[in-house]
């Protein structure tokens, strides 16, 4: 009954999307779809209702859906809304980058729209796709060059146990300053989260995403992409709504700090640091991502700034902090502090390997 009334609600909103069916998104390049829609997920039957309710709908886009061992009927839900269903091998599930490095193989499109389960698409990034076709495969129209990928706002919708939301929160690590007006394409960015739309021959000329980390998978696949002379663009549109549980600042600290929170291990910067020094690339991640190593460099400056003035080191620490926090927000720098323990922890435990999966 509740998947009958999820179904009515999708029809309703199908017929108000009519100008998006009968343009772009109905349009095929070369016999296939120009749109990959990959999303990712594990227990999310709940929630992807409304996530496929939100995208866009045509011949000329693929919803293809990625399940992690979902224990809750997610496949068969994925499936009644016409998804394509892959289903991730037990031995093979380690983190987000597993499902989008499986889902960028069996994508069809020339972009791929990478999604969590626990997404769902905002209209006005809809209207940004449909820009986006018109304008790319017009051989008088040019993107910005060396255009990679595009992301705009996430708004994290916080719940509570009883999967009320209770608080919105603008994404902090694409903060408004760092993006542009889309009618320009945005301007250039330097990290983005896993709500992504990638030119899928970018993603795979950087080999990929990788599927043995635990955390920061986009992170690493960026500093990738950016090494190729790829180049993210950010916008000032809004993109998704995420919803997760409320987490209070001290639980987000201690996602970092401690060795297991919620089920899960906390090893994923020391993984990146790895699997960039041993692949290469480590100078791209640096620069791409240089907070954490800033940090490192003034805690590795105080011994010698107290043989020659005490108050040295800590206005130099004092000072990264504030900084830190200027284009962050204040607790960024107990974050980063995070990240310097995850890669002391982390640093050689990374293991290469390609998933199993089969197509359900």
């Amino acid at each position: 009954m509740e998947n009958d009334l999820e179904k009515e609600k999708v029809s309703q909103k199908n017929q108000e999307k009519r100008a998006f069916e009968e343009s772009v998104f109905t349009r095929q390049i070369a016999g296939k779809p120009w749109l990959s829609v990959v999303v990712i997920g594990r227990n999310e039957a709940a929630n992807l209702p409304r996530l496929f309710a939100s995208l866009p709908q045509g011949t000329g886009v693929e919803w293809l859906y990625v399940d992690s061992c979902s224990g809750d009927g997610s496949p068969a839900v994925a499936r009644d809304f016409g998804a394509a269903v892959f289903l991730v091998e037990e031995t093979s599930v380690y983190g987000p980058g597993t499902g989008r490095y499986i889902g960028t193989k069996e994508a069809a499109g020339d972009w791929v729209l990478y999604l969590d389960g626990d997404m769902v698409l905002k209209d006005e990034f809809l209207s940004f796709l449909e820009n986006l076709a018109k304008v790319y495969y017009d051989p008088e129209k040019n993107l910005p060059e060396n255009t990679a990928c595009f992301t705009g706002h996430t708004t994290n919708l916080c719940l509570d146990e009883a999967g009320e939301v209770i608080e919105r929160v603008d994404y902090v690590t694409l903060p408004r300053r760092e993006t542009g007006p889309p009618e320009k394409w945005g301007r250039p960015a330097f990290y983005h989260g896993g709500a992504v739309l990638y030119k899928k021959a970018a993603v795979l000329e950087a080999g990929n995403w990788n599927p043995a980390l635990y955390q920061l998978e986009e992170l690493e696949l960026f500093s990738r992409v950016r090494a190729k002379g790829g180049a993210l663009r950010a916008l000032d549109l809004p993109m998704v709504d995420h919803y997760a549980p409320y987490l209070s600042t001290l639980e987000k600290i201690k996602l970092n700090f401690l060795p297991r929170y919620r089920g899960k291990e906390l090893i994923g910067a020391g993984q990146v640091v790895t699997a960039r020094l041993k692949e290469g690339g480590f100078f791209s991640l640096l620069i791409t991502y240089p907070y954490p190593f800033v940090v490192a460099a003034g805690l590795a400056a105080v011994p010698l700034m107290l043989l020659l003035w005490p108050p040295l080191a800590l206005l130099l620490n004092l000072s990264i902090a504030v900084w830190v926090g200027a284009l962050k927000k204040w607790y960024y720098y107990l974050v980063y502090l995070g990240n310097l323990v995850q890669i002391l922890r982390g640093l050689g435990r990374y293991r290469p390997f390609v998933p199993r999966y089969v197509r359900w």
